[in-house]
C-alpha cells in the first residue's frame, strides 16, 4: 500500500507499526532492568551501574568526567555520588591537579558490586541472544547498529 504524500505525518502504516514496536521494546527494556535491579545480592540499580562503569573501566576519573561517560548532567552525577559514597561504594579526595576538583574511584566493595552487576546484565544479554535463530542475530545486529547511529544523529 503506497501512502500518499498529503499523509500527517506519523499516520504512515509504517511508522504506526515502527512506534508501536519502539514503544514495546523500550517497555521490555525497563521490565528487563528492573529485572535484573531486583536481583538478591545486587543492590545496584542500573542507572548507578551504568555510572560505576566507568570507573570500573577507566578508573579514578573526575566528576565531570564521569557524568560524560555516564551520559549524565555533573549534578545528577554528584547526588548519585553522594549516596554511593554513604554505602562504601566509591571513595572521593580532592583532585591532586586542581583543588576545585574531587577525583572518584570505587572501592573493594564498589569493585565487587560492578562485577557482579556486569555478571548478571551479561547474562540476561547471552539469554536474550539465545532466543534468536541466526538469521535474527544478524539482523538484530545490524538493526542495533543502525539504531544506534540514526539516535545519535537525531
Amino acid at each position: 500500500m503506497q501512502v500518499s504524500a498529503s499523509a500527517p505525518h506519523g499516520t504512515e502504516p509504517t511508522y504506526t507499526g515502527f512506534d508501536a514496536a519502539w514503544t514495546d521494546f523500550l517497555k521490555s527494556i525497563r521490565r528487563a532492568r528492573g529485572r535484573v535491579s531486583s536481583r538478591r545480592g545486587l543492590e545496584l540499580t542500573m542507572s548507578q551501574y551504568h555510572l560505576l562503569e566507568a570507573l570500573a573501566d577507566a578508573g579514578d576519573l573526575n566528576v565531570g568526567r564521569l557524568a560524560e561517560a555516564a551520559g549524565v548532567a555533573a549534578p545528577t552525577a554528584t547526588r548519585m555520588l553522594d549516596s554511593l559514597e554513604r554505602a562504601d561504594i566509591v571513595a572521593r579526595r580532592p583532585c591532586p591537579d586542581d583543588r576545585r576538583a574531587v577525583t572518584v574511584s570505587l572501592t573493594p566493595k564498589g569493585g565487587r558490586l560492578v562485577a557482579a552487576k556486569r555478571e548478571a546484565v551479561e547474562e540476561q544479554r547471552r539469554a536474550l541472544y539465545d532466543t534468536l535463530d541466526e538469521h535474527e542475530r544478524a539482523q538484530a545486529e545490524r538493526l542495533l547498529r543502525r539504531l544506534a547511529e540514526a539516535i545519535d544523529e537525531v
